[in-house]
This record gives C-alpha cells, sequence and structure tokens, in this order.
C-alpha cells in the first residue's frame, strides 16, 4: 500500500475526529491536492465563500481564484521553493460572483519520500478588517487634510501635552510638528494668559476666549482660541481652533485713530474691508446720504448707486485698486431718500507690511453744483454751436440756393423784356415755363426757410390732433403726383385706415418732403412705396421706400445734422437745399416720433418714421 493509499485510509477513519475539532471553529480549514481537488472543508470555510458542503467538496480550488496566475504563483512558491508553509493575503471569489479578502495560511504535507500529499490550510476572511483599515486610512487623511487646509491653527492635546498641531498652528509659532509634539502648552503660552488656560482645562470648559501666545523668535500674538472636548479612542483630548488676530486688533486701533482724524473732514470718507462691505463712515458721509453710521455699517456701497453708472466703470476701478493704485471718478450716487448727487471719489488700498491689501478707504467730495454748472456750461455751448451751424446754413442757403434761381429769375425776366418784340410766341411760352420753374423753386425753398425759422425761434404752432393717416399721407401724395409723372415714377401707397395724434400740417410736410427726396433719386420707369406698420406700444410706422441711387454710409450718419447737411443732385440734375431732411426730423421730433433711413448705394433707400396712434 503507498504512502498516499495510507494516508487517505487514515484520513478515512479520522474523519469524525477531524470533523469534531473543525467543524466549530469560526475560520476555514480546508485540505486540497496539489491539482487543486478539495478533499476537505469546514462548515466555516463553505459558508465562507457561499457553499454547501456536498458543493465545495465537487469544484476545484482553481474556481476560487478571481486570476488564476495567482494560484500557480502560491503552488510555484510552496513546490520548487521548498517552502513548507506559507501566509498571504489573496482574493478569492465566492459563489455569487462577489470577491472575499482572506488570510491564507498553507502547510505542505508530503510522504516519507518527500513528496508533497497535500495542502493544509486555514482560511480567515479579513474582508471587513481590511475595509476598516482602508476607511480608517481615508479617515486619517481626510482629517490631516482638513486640518492641514484651515488657515486656523489647531491644536490637540490631553491634558495640556501637546499630541499634533496642524501646518497653520505652525507656521503661526513658527515652530516644527517635531518641536510641538510632546511639550506643554504652557510653554507657549504669555505668562498674562497660562492662569486663564490653566483653568479652563481643570473645567474642561468648551467655548472660545482670548489669550497671548510666544512665538519661536519671542514675539507676542494676541489669539482667539475655540476648544471643544472630544474622544478619540475612547481618550479625551481637547482640540483648540487657534486664530491669530495681531493683526485685527492693529486694523482696528487704526481705523480708530483714523476714524477719529476725519470726522471734522468736509469730505465723506469711507472705509470697506476687502470683500467691499463698508467698515467705518465720517460724520460727512451720513449728513450727504442721509444714512445713519449704523445704518451703513455692513453695507456694500452699492446702497448709493443708480443705473447712471455702469458695471464697466466698477469693473475698471476694481481692476484698480486691486493691483494697488489709486482710481479717481466721478459716480452719480443716490441718497437715502433717493435724491441723486454727484461726487468725485478717489479710493486708494490700505496695505500692511507685507505688501497685501487689508481694507480700502474712499474720499469723496460731493461736486454736484459743480457738476450742474459744467452741465450748464456744456449745454450752452452745444447751444451757441447748434445756433452757429443753423446761422451758417441759413446764410449759405440764402447765398447760393436762394441767390441762384432769383438770378436767374431776375436774368430770364430782362431777357424776356428787352427781346419781347423780336421773339416768337412759342420763345415766349418756353421763357415764362422757365420763370414758372424757378419760381415754384423759389417760394418752395422760402416756405422751407420760413418754417425751419419758426421752429428754431419757437413760434411754430403745433396742435395735436386725431387724423386720419391714410386721408393725410394721400393728401401729400397728391401734391407732388404731377412731378413723379413727369419722371414716369409710379407711387403705391398701403397705408392701414387709421388715426394718429398728430400735427397735420407738419406730417404732410415731412411725407411731401421725403416723397420729393424718393423722385429727385429715383431713374425714369421706377416706383416709390409708401407703407404702413402698427408697432407695439401703440405707435405706427410710415415707410418711404425708392428703388434709387443710395446713399453711401459716410453720409448716412450727417443726414439729420444741421452742422453737417448737404446736399447732392438727383438722377436729372436736380438741385435741393439739404434742408428738407432736417425740418422732417425737428418735425417728427414734434410729433412725438423717431425717424431713421436704410440705404444701400444703386439698390435704393427707404425711410422710416414713427407717429403715436389714437389712445
Amino acid at each position: 500500500m503507498s504512502d498516499q493509499e495510507k494516508y487517505n485510509e487514515y484520513l478515512s477513519q479520522g474523519k469524525d475526529t477531524v470533523s469534531n475539532l473543525t467543524d466549530h471553529l469560526p475560520v476555514g480549514i480546508y485540505r486540497t491536492t496539489i491539482k487543486g481537488e478539495i478533499i476537505y472543508a469546514n462548515p466555516a470555510l463553505a459558508n465562507m465563500l457561499g457553499y454547501n458542503l456536498t458543493e465545495i467538496i465537487n469544484i476545484s480550488v482553481k474556481d476560487l481564484y478571481p486570476d488564476s496566475n495567482e494560484r500557480k504563483s502560491e503552488i510555484k512558491l510552496l513546490t520548487q521553493y521548498s517552502k513548507t508553509s506559507s501566509s498571504k493575503q489573496i482574493c478569492l471569489k465566492k459563489k455569487d460572483g462577489s470577491t472575499i479578502t482572506v488570510r491564507d495560511t498553507v502547510t505542505v504535507v508530503k510522504d516519507s519520500q518527500n513528496k508533497i500529499i497535500c495542502f493544509d490550510g486555514i482560511l480567515e476572511d479579513i474582508t471587513a478588517k481590511i475595509k476598516a483599515e482602508e476607511a480608517l486610512k481615508e479617515s486619517q487623511a481626510k482629517y490631516k487634510i482638513l486640518t492641514d487646509l484651515t488657515i486656523e491653527g489647531i491644536i490637540i492635546h490631553n491634558n495640556g501635552i501637546i499630541i499634533d498641531t496642524n501646518t497653520s498652528l505652525q507656521k503661526m509659532t513658527g515652530y516644527t510638528e517635531e518641536y510641538l509634539k510632546g511639550k506643554s502648552i504652557f510653554e507657549f503660552i504669555h505668562p498674562d494668559s497660562k492662569e486663564l488656560a490653566r483653568k479652563n482645562i481643570e473645567n474642561h470648559f468648551s467655548g472660545s476666549y482670548e489669550i497671548n501666545l510666544i512665538k519661536k523668535n519671542k514675539s507676542i500674538i494676541s489669539a482667539e482660541v475655540e476648544v471643544n472636548n472630544v474622544l478619540i479612542d475612547n481618550k479625551e483630548y481637547r482640540v483648540v481652533a487657534v486664530r491669530d488676530t495681531t493683526s485685527k486688533k492693529n486694523i482696528e486701533n487704526e481705523i480708530r485713530s483714523l476714524s477719529t482724524a476725519v470726522k471734522q473732514s468736509p469730505a465723506s470718507i469711507v472705509i470697506t474691508g476687502t470683500n467691499g462691505i463698508i467698515e467705518y463712515v465720517n460724520p460727512k458721509f451720513t449728513e450727504i446720504t442721509g444714512y445713519s453710521y449704523d445704518e451703513a455699517i455692513g453695507q456694500n456701497p452699492r446702497i448709493l448707486k443708480t443705473e447712471h453708472t455702469k458695471s464697466g466703470d466698477y469693473k475698471e476701478m476694481w481692476e484698480t485698486i486691486s493691483k494697488g493704485n489709486t482710481w479717481t471718478g466721478e459716480f452719480l450716487n443716490k441718497k437715502k431718500d433717493g435724491t441723486q448727487y454727484w461726487e468725485l471719489a478717489s479710493i486708494s488700498p490700505i496695505i500692511d507690511e507685507k505688501g497685501n491689501t487689508i481694507k480700502y478707504v474712499a474720499v469723496k467730495e460731493d461736486i454736484t453744483v459743480r457738476k450742474k454748472t459744467e452741465n450748464a456750461l456744456k449745454k450752452s455751448e452745444k447751444d451757441l454751436l447748434q445756433a452757429n451751424a443753423t446761422k451758417n446754413v441759413f446764410f449759405s442757403i440764402i447765398a447760393h440756393d436762394l441767390k441762384g434761381p432769383v438770378g436767374n429769375f431776375t436774368q430770364l425776366l430782362s431777357l424776356l423784356k428787352e427781346n419781347f418784340n423780336e421773339i416768337s410766341n412759342d420763345e415766349k411760352i418756353d421763357y415764362l415755363n422757365l420763370l414758372s420753374g424757378l419760381s415754384v423753386k423759389t417760394n418752395t425753398l422760402l416756405n422751407d426757410l420760413l418754417l425751419w425759422a419758426r421752429i428754431q425761434m419757437n413760434t411754430l404752432e403745433f396742435t395735436i390732433e386725431s387724423k386720419n393717416l391714410k386721408t393725410v399721407i394721400n393728401s401729400s401724395v397728391d401734391i407732388v403726383e404731377e412731378r413723379a409723372k413727369e419722371k414716369e415714377i409710379k407711387i403705391i401707397t398701403n397705408i392701414d385706415d387709421i388715426n394718429a395724434e398728430i400735427n397735420e400740417s407738419s406730417v404732410k410736410t415731412v411725407i411731401r418732403n421725403l416723397l420729393s427726396n424718393a423722385i429727385k433719386f429715383s431713374q425714369r420707369n421706377s416706383k416709390i412705396e409708401i407703407n404702413s406698420k402698427i408697432l407695439d406700444n401703440n405707435i405706427v410706422e410710415i415707410s418711404v421706400k425708392d428703388s434709387g441711387v443710395g446713399i453711401s454710409k459716410e453720409n448716412i450718419v450727417n443726414l439729420f445734422k444741421i452742422e453737417t447737411t448737404f446736399t447732392t443732385y438727383g438722377t436729372e440734375k436736380e438741385k435741393g437745399s439739404g434742408l428738407g431732411l432736417i425740418i422732417c426730423k425737428e418735425l417728427i421730433d414734434k410729433n412725438g416720433g423717431t425717424i431713421r433711413v436704410e440705404s444701400v448705394e444703386n439698390e435704393g433707400t427707404t425711410f422710416y418714421f414713427t407717429v403715436p396712434l389714437k389712445k
């Protein structure tokens, strides 16, 4: 009988004994062949892997390894390197496909010829233990990260003996982590604060209080400490959060000194934190704005903001002062009661000894009166320029546009008078037609000049009434119809039958001028369209569209400006004064509307104007 057979017989005879020994053990017990056959497994092992005893005996050990190479590596270690035992952490696959982490302790069983008979082993499920250790490590890592990230210094001590500190505390005091650990906290507390600290430790006090600390360089810092008692591994420790308040106290003293110095200042002074929140205002601020000291503190200066100040202005200001520079500019602000006022502000950063901005101070002067004076001067200058431009245009028209047709009229009349008996009747009719055309042109120009002059002097009678817009426009079209026919131009009207609140005479003048322009700059055998469109907010838009020569972009911007008025010849050398569109704009303004133009050169022009509908 071979050793293997003897061993199997022995195992069979001792099976009950083995079972009695292992069935109640909480760890898995097994015996396997080198090929991976499971000879024996106790209930704990079967349960650990999710099998019953019958199932686990009928599977191969290889089926339990997620990675077959791991099994091969273990066999190689036990066979080729003459190892008699091994203990290592491995992963095994359960019946349901999930994995567990186990501690596998294996002993090699050999026969008398040193040949491996089987492997005996113990499996301990350490999955929960591994997870707990990982969780603990993760928790400790998070704790370390959090304590190192906080700007507050952290001390953990046991009855005054330092257990741990964070980076902020080390930077705050100048000591290293290694030096602080194991030291008494009283070594770093100033004598005038030791008694208070000792009393709070003895009484297990939780809360905040102020003490003075001694840094490594022997300088003293003021600190606010927040203390809590905590349990760590069933031991009571005290966790202390330390905030360095030295700079804060110095700044508060500086602000108080500055506040006292500026209380009598005739300028409004505001001090804010770097977040823009008001920390101090002087009495002049409360006098100007109407906000009391208590109402202003804690507020953002935007409580004074009006829509006049754009976000871009604030962006420029913040960019300037954030770089450590002084910004100077004007704000249109509002008081508590809503009254608006102008301020000239100079805003500067307050910088500490390290070059860090810690506050902002604004010195502001009420310049409302000065601003009104400046605006009045600007308006006066603008009015003067406008008046000069008006005068120049007026004299230009008289000198050129009016002088020409009047001179021509005089010359033609003289020629007719001198040659009356020598010329034929047909020639006399030609003379009369020329004189008639010149008189009409001169009369039109004079009417425009008189109308414009009355507008400038505010002597134009201007009564707003409800009028049928279709009737008004058709009436205006009738006046210029003959001129359109002369150039074989068709005028098409698409006007809604609606009533508008207008001055009839002025709107007719606008329509006539726009149509005259359209005829002047249109080619023969073309058309002009007049359309109406009701817009939102109870207004109607009228458009006059032609397909003529168009207007250049450079000239469009100057069409309605008296100071840059210009005129060009029509498609058949028709001449104008350049005054018509200026009059149109002023008349539409008086009717409570707007006028605009769209044009593409060599494609045409469309003028749009709006007037209010009847309410």
